[in-house]
């Protein structure tokens, strides 16, 4: 295994963030709280090696495909492609090979760092050979992107997103008392393998209804599931061509983030299943994405990607203080 190095972007103000070559993994966010200390932000390992048996997807950039296939598999053009199953009888976040756990190829330009990395064309069971260009840039006003550009030589499905799991405390406390708004009005139903049934169930009146901000804890209280927390997709169905998919803010902090993507919505999962050396609750993943299980849903965005054709996606996190 290459060594992993770890690389930063610092702007005028002292704030900063560092990535990693190995799955081109948001490491760290450190950003003012509204006293001006410096903290970060993002659940992290103390040690850049303990990555590489990381179970959590923690801070890296996930693909071929985030989130969930059912059964593992998908037709394109009457051909059936064969995932790998690492989900029970399902493929999650592009499988045992998928850009989490890959040495990207990188270099550092015009303030950006710049990753890079070539899929071959059957790894993970997905057809194509597919070259990946993940940048990120980090700007004076605390506003961190990530760029996605991707071409393909054959005809395939394409979902890229980051799986930072964010906690404006710093770790001082769980995210249960973090207040959460999604610009969305309506989530996808999801059994108890998180698979979309199909369904598109609208916010208003239940244990999803965060489109004004609300504690986390006090909308778990009403859910019914399995799963005390949330693993949700939650749709924006505005024509905006950058969304705001969702904000976070921590009253003692007071900080707060938001997100935007050129994405469709955005899944909000609370970290239920974090354990050592985190914990459950630790951080909120707020991963913006394609709906999750597409290729097997024809009445959802598509994410086919065409050959030779480059497609690009983008999400925004910006920080900023809340008096």
């Amino acid at each position: 295994m290459v060594n992993p190095t770890l690389l930063k972007l610092q702007n005028v103000h002292g704030s900063y963030v560092e990535v990693c070559n190995y799955g081109a993994t948001l490491v760290s966010m450190n950003v003012p709280d509204r006293y001006e200390k410096l903290e970060n932000i993002i659940l992290h390992y103390l040690r850049i090696e303990d990555y590489f048996s990381d179970k959590f997807y923690m801070g890296s950039t996930v693909g071929r495909f985030a989130n969930r296939i059912a059964g593992a598999q998908f037709q394109l053009n009457d051909t059936t492609y064969l995932l790998d199953k690492n989900d029970g009888n399902n493929s999650n976040h592009g499988g045992f090979s998928g850009f989490h756990s890959r040495i990207f190829d990188y270099k550092e330009e015009d303030g950006q760092i710049i990753f890079s990395y070539l899929s071959r064309d059957g790894e993970g069971g997905f057809p194509g050979n597919l070259r990946l260009i993940v940048t990120y840039s980090f700007s004076d006003d605390n506003e961190l992107s990530i760029e996605y550009r991707v071409v393909s030589d054959r005809e395939t499905v394409f979902n890229p997103t980051n799986h930072a799991y964010f906690n404006l405390s710093s770790g001082k406390t769980s995210i249960l008392n973090h207040e959460l708004k999604v610009y969305a009005d309506c989530y996808l139903e999801t059994n108890d393998e998180f698979l979309p049934t199909g369904k598109i169930l609208p916010l208003a009146g239940s244990a999803f209804d965060f489109r004004d901000y609300r504690k986390i804890a006090d909308l778990m209280s009403l859910k019914k599931e399995i799963l005390p927390g949330y693993n949700t997709y939650f749709i924006n169905n505005s024509n905006d061509e950058l969304k705001h998919l969702a904000s976070l803010r921590e009253p003692d902090s007071g900080r707060c983030l938001e997100v935007y993507a050129t994405m469709p919505g955005i899944q909000v999962y609370t970290g239920d299943y974090l354990s050592k050396p985190f914990y459950p609750f630790a951080g909120i993943a707020m991963e913006a994405q394609y709906y999750p299980d597409s290729p097997n849903h024809p009445h959802f965005p598509s994410c086919v990607l065409y050959p030779n054709e480059e497609a690009r996606s983008l999400i925004k996190l910006k920080t900023k203080s809340i008096l």
